[in-house]
């Protein structure tokens, strides 16, 4: 799919044929244009300059069109074709696109980093084969799967305001060490999606850090696909290649929401503890 800035004019030229390949007889083209959420963006017009029989329509959207929404990064765009043909039958057919802001990366929104911060980052992380043979739309889609597969662990800096009791390994006897976590922004369950932009700032610039590798290194796993550790976890015992072959341990691993790589660098902040107590 097509990707433009924001705010620009866009010129879209959608083939005139069915599904299978085959020009359609055109007489007539009118067009709308609609978001990702079906709120019309540009009302049903004539394409005036369409000439019948031609094989292509091409839609020009102004910039008014391709304005993005307070804080929106992304949006889609739908240009639905409502066709007249010869023979006066209706016919329909529609294309997409994109419109974007130079990097849709936010900290603390959609992602720990920017993709120019992502960029950075990955001078000081090896063996990242696969983020350097993608393209930045791929890596920017794997940052983001990246981010909500590790929003999925809890944290333990975010608990900061839980009043452990003194049987628990976390307990610290009241006023003997000061902490520059942020108090009160969580429930107990250390769930990192639930932080504004402003309140991710606020965390630990360690942590933040190493919330970036991980991201950085999970986006990587994402991008290399059937990695032998995802296979492993779908509970591979045995992968043969040609007369090659590799066997691995019966049973399955544990299944963990990220790589065991990405959690090297969270394993500082990450718990598994569950409490039970009483309302």
């Amino acid at each position: 799919m097509n990707v433009f800035s924001a705010g620009t004019p866009v010129t879209l030229a959608v083939p005139l044929v069915d599904y299978v390949g085959n020009q359609v007889d055109v007489a007539r083209v009118e067009y709308r244009v609609t978001d990702q959420e079906g709120i019309e963006i540009v009302p049903l017009t004539q394409l005036t300059d369409f000439v019948a029989g031609s094989d292509v329509a091409t839609v020009s959207i102004a910039p008014l069109g391709n304005t993005l929404k307070a804080g929106a990064k992304q949006a889609l765009r739908v240009v639905e074709l409502n066709c007249t043909l010869a023979d006066s039958n209706t016919w329909m057919t529609s294309a997409s696109y994109v419109i974007s802001t130079l990097d849709p990366l936010v900290a603390g929104a959609n992602s720990f980093m920017t993709y120019a911060q992502a960029e950075f980052t990955s001078i000081s992380v090896p063996n990242l084969d696969s983020w350097n043979a993608a393209d930045p739309r791929a890596r920017i889609a794997a940052l983001i799967d990246a981010r909500e597969h590790i929003c999925q662990l809890s944290f333990t800096p975010l608990n900061a305001g839980v009043n452990w009791g003194q049987d628990s390994l976390n307990y610290i006897p009241e006023g003997t060490r000061s902490t520059n976590y942020v108090g009160g922004l969580l429930s107990p369950g250390g769930d990192l999606s639930q932080l504004t932009p402003d309140q991710f700032s606020q965390l630990p610039p360690r942590f933040i850090d190493a919330l970036a590798k991980a991201q950085l290194v999970e986006a990587d796993s994402i991008l290399a696909g059937d990695s032998v550790e995802r296979k492993r976890r779908d509970g591979l015992i045995q992968d043969v290649v040609g007369e090659s072959s590799q066997t691995f341990r019966q049973g399955k691993p544990l299944d963990m929401p990220v790589s065991r790589r990405a959690l090297r660098y969270l394993s500082l902040y990450i718990t598994f503890a569950k409490r039970i107590g009483r309302g």
